[in-house]
């Protein structure tokens, strides 16, 4: 059984804490990715986990067995690293052998294995080539299977991607999460890349300044944040953040506008007692319709929802399959993903949506989610 448990681990760097009490278990043949921005500690607890760095605190188990005062080569895993680290005087039939050849495979045993490998990433003809003679995403692969060979409990993944071009990155996300699944190999992957971590994970552990802020499958991210750092780090175009007072119980006033709080979270509101609090809301849960509702003379033609207001069209972002609408609303601006087919420019009067069952709230001080 190949799952990895980690109790507690804390790492420091000369006073600076990089990972601070970090429990986390990833199951048997689980894709797990490690999400965060740059300096969160989610390459440090990979090394941690490799062996490569010493837990100043914390047990790490790979199995059932404890794993912190073992050397990486008895640990039983295998890493990809950011900048694939080929060794430039082999070739790739090299490269792929060395690992099995220090661990003194028989001869037989390590064409086997290579020949194996080398089909299953569809790199048989590039065995005699050197790394120099290779693409990008070839390199992508002999790194991969110089993992492969080796046959470990466990892969790490420290950013395998990062320098690949976006279309190749496309493609190889989707072999990688394939070949995860046929290979059936426990996986920990380590990315800043959101679209990455969404895409390829079963679950996403978010860390933020040493510290896991949430660990879900994509969906429940997604749908169901933690808190504020969560719901802002995850999607694109980022969730929609506005500051809010809660009036009589039963009111969002944002300063520019209000909304009624959402039936399903107004028991939550009064449970807390939380006055000051972020409204979220993602651009593509906003509902945009064309007309200010009123005449020239400010005479109302038509009401709308409690949960809409006006606003006015700043500029317009194209995607191509969809459209981006930065809005203002007041002195805010909102952005609302609409179908490419919307028709407006700048200056555009249009009622924004809010729909009570997509809005999220947090707590301003803690900004821990209220539900």
């Amino acid at each position: 059984m190949a799952r990895v448990e980690i109790r507690g681990l804390r790492k420091e760097f000369e006073g600076t804490v990089a990972v601070e009490n970090l429990d986390l278990e990833v199951r048997d043949k689980e894709f797990v990715v490690l999400l965060g921005p740059s300096g969160c500690g989610k390459t440090t607890t990979l090394r941690c986990i490799a062996g490569l760095e010493e837990a100043d605190g914390g047990e790490i188990y790979i199995g059932d067995r404890l794993v912190n005062d073992l050397d990486p080569k008895e640990r039983n895993i295998a890493m990809v690293f950011q900048s694939y680290a080929l060794y430039p005087h082999m070739t790739v039939y090299g490269n792929m052998a060395f690992p099995l050849e220090n661990a003194r495979l028989s001869e037989r045993e390590i064409v086997d294995r290579v020949n194996r490998t080398a089909k299953l990433l569809q790199i048989e003809a590039l065995l005699g080539r050197k790394p120099a003679q290779l693409s990008g995403g070839q390199r992508q692969r002999v790194a991969l299977g110089r993992a492969i060979v080796r046959e470990p409990t466990v892969f790490l993944m420290d950013e395998p991607l990062s320098n690949l071009d976006a279309q190749l990155r496309v493609v190889m996300r989707a072999e990688l999460k394939k070949l995860q699944k046929d290979l059936g190999v426990t996986t920990i992957y380590v990315t800043h890349d959101q679209v990455e971590a969404m895409t390829m994970a079963d679950r996403v552990a978010l860390l933020n300044k040493g510290l896991l802020q949430q660990f879900d499958p994509p969906r429940i991210m997604y749908d169901r944040p933690a808190n504020r750092f969560c719901a802002s780090f995850i999607g694109s175009p980022p969730i929609n953040l506005i500051s809010c007072d809660v009036r009589d119980g039963g009111t969002l006033d944002a300063g520019d506008f209000r909304i009624p709080v959402p039936e399903h979270l107004s028991e939550c509101v009064q449970r807390t007692s939380a006055q000051e609090v972020i409204l979220g809301v993602r651009p593509q849960d906003l509902s945009v319709s064309a007309g200010a509702g009123t005449d020239a003379d400010g005479v109302v033609l038509y009401r709308f929802p409690s949960s809409s207001v006006p606003a006015e069209i700043y500029t317009t972002e194209p995607l191509g399959d969809s459209t981006i609408l930065d809005l203002k609303v007041g002195d805010k601006l909102l952005k609302a993903l609409v179908g490419a087919s919307f028709e407006g420019d700048a200056g555009t009067k249009v009622i924004v949506r809010f729909p009570p069952e997509r809005v999220h709230l947090f707590d301003r001080s803690s900004g821990l989610v209220i539900r």
